[in-house]
């Protein structure tokens, strides 16, 4: 189960990608379970959310039902992406996204709440190290661990936009999970 045990009725409402007044509407109207917290503010169960998800034919977001296993986030656009995200599922011990461009990572970055960023410097249209700096300002405080992979040539510009670790991209098949790893274990 995942490690989210209650939610508040804002963490509700951006799963279900509503309003928080639609989500409190829910609840008032006997729709959604939820308990008051001393301070009148509402709190709702996971397992009830859940059902509620489910007995209204809801998409259930990955976040809600997975384990604890570490969430990654791979940015990069094309085939490519594909490619990365094929060999970190591979084993089955990460839960990964995918981001094709610098607007979908920004999002993926929030709801998905990922412990480390594949960002692909080889893509055409996205600006990794924008998105580097990006994580490095945003995500301040937050142990989210950066990998970027990219030609031989790019290491020390991404290293400078706050880049944890860099692979170059012809060892990106041997590499990748076990660069990943030892960072998710440090971090």
């Amino acid at each position: 189960m995942s490690e989210i045990e209650t939610l508040t009725t804002g963490q509700a409402a951006r799963y279900c990608h509503v309003s928080q007044a639609t989500i409190v509407n829910w609840i008032r109207k006997g729709k959604l379970k939820a308990y008051a917290t001393p301070g009148g503010h509402h709190r709702i169960l996971l397992p009830d959310f859940l059902s509620f998800l489910e007995s209204y034919g809801m998409p259930v977001d990955s976040t809600l039902t997975t384990s604890s296993r570490a969430r990654v986030l791979v940015v990069s656009d094309g085939s490519h992406a594909a490619m990365l995200a094929e060999i970190l599922q591979e084993d089955g011990r990460l839960d990964v996204a995918l981001a094709s461009n610098g607007y979908e990572a920004s999002a993926q970055v929030v709801r998905f709440e990922p412990d480390a960023v594949v960002l692909d410097m080889t893509s055409a249209t996205l600006d990794c190290l924008a998105l580097c700096w990006w994580l490095r300002t945003f995500t301040e405080g937050e142990a989210i661990s950066v990998l970027v992979v990219g030609g031989s040539e790019d290491e020390e510009a991404a290293r400078a936009a706050g880049a944890d670790a860099y692979l170059p991209s012809v060892a990106v098949a041997d590499r990748l999970r076990a660069e990943l790893g030892a960072l998710l274990e440090s971090g």
